[in-house]
């Protein structure tokens, strides 16, 4: 665990100290392969630890295409085992092998620990397919690392070839100045799944204490260049759709190839499945996007 250098904010303590008891009770393990599924379990390395990433794809697949399928928790709770039914359920819908990181929140490191294991996940997935058919899904701080792992390539001059596709639903953003404060502020008492003294404090527990670089805590303020095609979907009714904006200025500052939907009258990650007419159009849409990889 890394030494705080300054003292959290009370909210970020409490957070941090349930956060840390939650995540102690997650405990990896591989699945049975049932229900049509393979699981392998692959081993990703950093100069820090060894992290698992589940494989799986359909028996007697032989697939073409591959999908990083990076799960939510603002970075700082580990929801990888419930949310694994999501990646599942889009394992029915596409030919593809997923991959499925299990990252170490920011309750054991800071978050560039968790940005290097995924960047090194999608490393790891370049030894079996090409760039060109590679897809990643991120789901809320998924989509948050998503788009950090275009940043860390430019960034650190990695000089990975970039997957073809990156999807995030509702990628988050912590303001890094007053103007961005006040965006984000309006949406105060608007979002019950991600309020906004939440985003703050999450921003505050992954830095853990350390001065990491701006890019690396206040994420749409990236270097998105050298990415492949780009798609962002936003609920209206969302704390974190202020950074939308944010997003598209330094989008368009990388000459990027993307779209950034805002949905009308929905909730945070409102197109994780096909639960209503709308999040089944924006589900069917990047399903179809994948597919034609």
């Amino acid at each position: 665990m890394a030494r705080y250098l300054y003292p959290l904010p009370e909210k970020a303590n409490e957070i941090q100290a349930h956060a840390r008891k939650h995540n102690e009770r997650q405990v990896f393990k591989l699945p049975k392969n049932r229900r049509g599924i393979v699981y392998k379990d692959l081993k990703i390395d950093t100069k820090i630890g060894s992290y698992h990433c589940l494989r799986m794809k359909k028996k007697g697949q032989l697939p073409k295409r591959a999908i990083l399928y990076i799960g939510g928790g603002g970075g700082v709770y580990n929801y990888y085992q419930s949310q694994l039914i999501l990646a599942r359920k889009l394992l029915k819908r596409i030919d593809a092998e997923i991959y499925y990181p299990f990252y170490p929140p920011t309750t054991q490191h800071p978050v560039n620990e968790t940005f290097r294991m995924i960047f090194e996940t999608y490393r790891a997935m370049l030894h079996d397919y090409g760039r060109e058919k590679v897809a990643v899904i991120g789901l809320s701080f998924g989509g948050t690392a998503a788009m950090t792992m275009i940043s860390w390539n430019n960034y650190y001059k990695e000089k990975l070839p970039m997957p073809a596709l990156t999807i995030g639903l509702s990628p988050g953003h912590v303001p890094i100045n007053k103007a961005e404060k006040e965006s984000l502020e309006a949406y105060r008492g608007i979002d019950p799944y991600i309020p906004v003294d939440l985003i703050e404090a999450y921003g505050q527990i992954n830095r853990g204490g350390q001065d990491l670089e701006d890019w690396l805590i206040h994420t749409a303020h990236g270097d998105f260049r050298n990415a492949g095609k780009i798609i962002l979907y936003f609920g209206e009714k969302e704390s974190l759709v202020y950074a939308a904006p944010i997003y598209q200025q330094f989008l368009e500052k990388a000459e990027a190839d993307y779209k950034i939907h805002i949905e009308p009258g929905m909730p945070h990650c409102y197109g994780i499945g096909r639960i209503n007419k709308v999040s089944k159009n924006t589900y069917d849409e990047y399903v179809r996007l994948i597919n034609n990889l």
